[in-house]
C-alpha cells in the first residue's frame, strides 16, 4: 500500500472535483442548446431538457428571462398549458422589468381563454391592461376582454365587415 503526502491529497482532490465539473455543461451551452432546440418540434424534449438545467443551475444569468419565455412557448406548443402558464407566471414575477413581461401576462390570459376558463382569462388580461398599460398588448388585451364571450371568428370576422 502506498501513502499520499498531504500536498499529494489536495492535489489529487483537486483533479477529482475538477473532472466531476467538466461535465456540467456551460451557461452558453445549456442556454444554446435549449434557444436551437425550441425551433424543431421534433427536439422540444430537448429544448425542455436544455433550458430547464440552465435555469436550474444560472438562474441568475442575465439571459434567464428569455429562457423561460422560450420554456414556456414550448410547454404551450407541447399542450402542457399549467405548465406554461406556470412559467409565464414565474416570469413575470422574477422579471417584471423584462421585455417579455407582457407578453408573458397576455399569453397566461390567452392560454386561459383558449382553454374555457374565461374568468382567469378575464383577470390575466386585465393585469396586462394595468401593469403595462404602454405596451401594445394593453390593447389586444382590452379587444380580447371585450369579445371575451364571443366565438374567435366572430368577432375577428366583424372587424372585416365594411364599415
Amino acid at each position: 500500500m502506498f501513502r499520499l503526502s498531504g500536498q499529494r491529497v489536495a492535489i489529487f482532490l483537486c483533479l477529482l472535483v475538477a473532472a466531476a465539473c467538466s461535465n456540467e455543461q456551460s451557461a452558453d451551452t445549456l442556454f444554446n442548446k435549449g434557444e436551437q432546440a425550441t425551433h424543431d418540434v421534433q427536439t422540444y424534449d430537448d429544448a425542455i431538457r436544455h433550458l430547464s438545467a440552465f435555469l436550474d443551475v444560472h438562474r441568475d444569468d442575465s439571459r434567464a428571462d428569455v429562457a423561460m419565455q422560450a420554456l414556456a412557448r414550448v410547454y404551450q406548443a407541447k399542450g402542457k398549458s399549467d405548465i406554461a402558464i406556470k412559467t409565464y407566471k414565474d416570469l413575470t414575477t422574477r422579471f417584471p422589468k423584462s421585455r417579455y413581461a407582457d407578453q408573458a401576462q397576455f399569453m397566461v390570459g390567452y392560454i386561459h381563454d383558449l382553454s374555457g376558463n374565461k374568468d382567469f382569462a378575464i383577470k390575466a388580461y386585465q393585469a396586462v391592461i394595468t401593469r403595462f398599460p404602454n405596451s401594445g398588448l394593453a390593447d389586444d388585451a382590452k379587444i380580447s376582454i371585450e369579445n371575451i364571450n364571443k366565438p374567435l371568428k366572430a368577432w375577428i370576422d366583424a372587424d372585416k365587415s365594411p364599415q
